[in-house]
């Protein structure tokens, strides 16, 4: 049976303990470290596969028989507020074939949270639990435990800085660790990874005694690892970059001889610039690459129009969501944030549904949310979040049909709607809630709408707290929840009624953004302002989720779409915005003019999808690998297709295909069930084909 190693405490006592992670502001005294393991079996035959399960605290690479396995672990998911480890732990797992009469087995294990979604339990830790199928049938179980050798590795001086002249600590025996990591299995497959050589290829030189820049290119922003094949002894310095050298993330590499580096941590990169000093007399050949790597891709869907612009503008946007989607769905590769960024990670699985088709990563997004819910009685460190979490989740269920997804999550949904009740004023609307964030990546009045005063985002956050409650009834339905259907239901009629005698202006016919009297302050809320201020976004949800009635959904959307100044919104709200106008009725007025907006993002930069239009503060600099914007990639074949889903799980759909305006398009969204396709030309009726399995209509515009 596997057991827990790890260093010998008496002979490194500064690698033992570490922060939980980024946010653990208790990480002073802990050291960064990295801790190397290994151990040869000999099976006295040959042995047809190994499946192997792993762990390392706080992360870990696995090589066997020499060759690269994985890196991991799968993310256990995480918030800004949370400086604990989270509840539960996930191994990765691998199944190698062809391993000969012995396995090989080294590793490293990476002490230390680096980036924003390493979390760790506190203490070093590697595990490893592997089963041999022999070809003579036979089964061999093997683990770590004391015959496994362990060192530390002092050239990883730091995070991104490897010093090969230091020498590795000597192997000694590993020893057992106290067991304090609740390792559970991980509902999705393992990362892909391929190697990605530079646009222009090559090696590069450094004559002797000299020091030499050289600045690489992708074709695209790669979710990579940086991989140089260095020969001689050299300094190296690498600046990672997106778009634009200069700026980026670095790395040092300091070598006094023949080195493959493979980085540690992953970088967004769209290209490296890389400074090499030479102080031998001989010359220094470098090959750069990068290691790219992503959840894997089993169907892929596709769209093909005559409008060539709009064609890039999904194929920037879905290539974007592509390298954010790893162990869990990533804001960026540039940021690696955790699950906090749920309206981040809640575009991206409706984005996922029209292209990918694999939904079994939102759903553990999804369910890793509730962990931390239940964990943190129903707070997250952005308000507004918290409660797209619900239609996140009921979105997921549909694309999926699971219903024990609703089964996994429903105590933290209690909890969480629970928690907003209490935030509920005696006007019947939330009056007391930590903050209001959060609304857009935008300013207005002069503050931040990422962390809004109470005038300015009060609105919004009702308005989802509305649309979560009404969300909660549909899942209690589903669940045959009555008596949490008759509760939900009741608050959200009552909530309804105090939404509009609240924010709703009679002369100006129109939402205002949130009442100017006095509230709460704390630290992620700024005092109020005396102002009654009209903006896109409490008219926009108030449409998108029924609070002003049907008749007024048009006249509401005009006013947004058709003011001095418009868009003011970053494309992320703007999802919001498209899925509003679409509700109105609007789509066919509104819907391609607005997704055309993303035609000059995808003009300026085509490797990955710009964070925003504008500059939300002075001197802020855009990420170009940033998924939230990436709406098109959902919205275009959803919309042409006029996708409806009848009953979850694709049991029953509804199909409505119009070419708004364009000559022809071909769409292909893939489902559990396979492909469906429809081709579009004007003039012509459309060719839909849908796979066997799914129950559908299809209309004729």
């Amino acid at each position: 049976m596997a057991e827990w190693i790890w260093l010998d405490p008496e002979g490194y006592p500064e690698l033992q303990k570490t922060a939980a992670c980024r946010f653990d502001r208790k990480d002073r005294g802990y050291r960064y470290g990295m801790a190397e393991f290994r151990r040869k079996y000999s099976f006295g035959k040959a042995a047809q596969r190994i499946r192997i399960r792993v762990f390392g605290d706080t992360a870990f690479r696995l090589w066997v028989n020499g060759a690269f396995a994985g890196q991991g672990p799968v993310a256990a998911g995480g918030d800004f507020l949370c400086k604990r480890p989270m509840p539960k732990q996930y191994y990765n797992q691998y199944e190698i074939t062809d391993i000969g009469e012995e396995a090989d087995f080294f590793a490293q294990v990476q002490l230390s949270p680096v980036a924003l979604t390493d979390y760790s339990c506190g203490h070093g830790g590697f595990w490893i639990d592997a089963e041999v199928l022999c070809q003579d049938g036979t089964r061999i179980s093997l683990g770590t435990d004391t015959s496994w050798e362990a060192r530390v590795n002092g050239a990883y001086v730091r995070p991104f800085l490897y010093d090969g002249r230091i020498e590795p600590g000597r192997w000694q025996a590993a020893v057992l660790t106290e067991e304090i990591w609740n390792l559970q299995k991980p509902p999705i497959p393992m990362l892909w990874e391929e190697t990605v050589e530079p646009a222009e290829g090559s090696i590069r030189e450094t004559a002797p005694l000299a020091t030499e820049e050289y600045t690489i290119y992708f074709d695209r922003i790669y979710s990579g690892y940086l991989w140089l094949d260095i020969q001689g002894a050299c300094d190296i310095t690498v600046e990672c970059f997106e778009r634009e050298a200069g700026g980026g993330d670095k790395e040092q590499i300091i070598t006094d001889g023949d080195l493959q580096y493979r980085s540690m941590q992953m970088h967004s990169i769209g290209g490296y610039k890389i400074t090499v000093t030479n102080p031998g007399e001989t010359p220094v050949r470098i090959r750069p690459a990068l290691v790219f790597t992503c959840y894997p891709i089993g169907q892929s869907g596709s769209f093909e129009t005559s409008d060539a612009m709009l064609n890039k503008v999904y194929e920037v946007c879905k290539w974007t969501l592509q390298i954010c989607r790893q162990t869990l769905h990533l804001d960026s590769p540039k940021h690696q944030e955790p699950l906090a960024c749920t309206g981040d990670y809640y575009i991206e699985s409706l984005m996922t549904a029209f292209t990918f088709g694999d939904m079994r990563l939102a759903a553990f997004d999804v369910l890793r949310t509730a962990d931390w819910l239940k964990e943190n009685k129903g707070v997250m460190f952005h308000t507004s979040y918290s409660l797209i979490w619900v239609q996140m989740l009921y979105d997921v269920y549909l694309y999926t049909g699971d219903t024990k997804l609703l089964c996994g999550t429903k105590e933290a949904l209690d909890i969480l709607l629970e928690r907003f009740a209490s935030y509920l004023g005696d006007n019947g609307v939330l009056e007391h809630a930590p903050n209001y964030m959060f609304v857009d990546w935008t300013v207005i009045e002069g503050y931040s709408m990422h962390h809004p005063p109470k005038a300015l985002g009060q609105t919004c956050l009702n308005a989802f707290y509305y649309n979560a409650l009404r969300t909660a009834v549909k899942i209690c339905r589903e669940m045959g929840d009555e008596t949490g259907e008759r509760r939900y239901e009741e608050r959200g009629r009552c909530l309804k009624t105090a939404f509009g005698r609240a924010f709703y202006d009679k002369e100006k016919e129109l939402y205002f953004d949130g009442l100017p009297t006095p509230g709460e302050v704390n630290a992620d809320q700024p005092e109020n302002i005396a102002v009654r201020h009209f903006s896109a976004y409490g008219n926009t949800l108030a449409v998108l989720y029924d609070l002003c009635e049907a008749d007024q959904r048009p006249r509401l959307m005009k006013w947004v779409l058709e003011r001095e100044g418009f868009p003011d919104v970053q494309p992320y709200f703007m999802h919001f915005v498209l899925e509003a106008v679409h509700h109105a009725g609007l789509f066919g007025t509104y819907g391609m003019k607005l997704l055309s907006l993303w035609k000059d993002v995808a003009a300026e930069c085509e490797k990955g999808l710009k964070e925003g239009w504008f500059a939300p503060e002075e001197g802020y600099g855009f990420d170009y690998s940033h998924a939230w914007g990436g709406t098109p990639a959902y919205q275009l074949p959803c919309r042409m297709l006029g996708f409806e889903m009848k009953k979850p799980g694709f049991r029953e759909i509804s199909l409505e295909p119009n070419l708004y305006g364009l000559d022809h398009a071909k769409i292909v969204m893939p489902t559990p069930y396979g492909d469906i396709r429809c081709i579009m030309e004007q003039g012509k009726e459309p060719v839909v084909e849908v796979p066997e399995g799914i129950g559908y209509t299809v209309l004729l515009s």
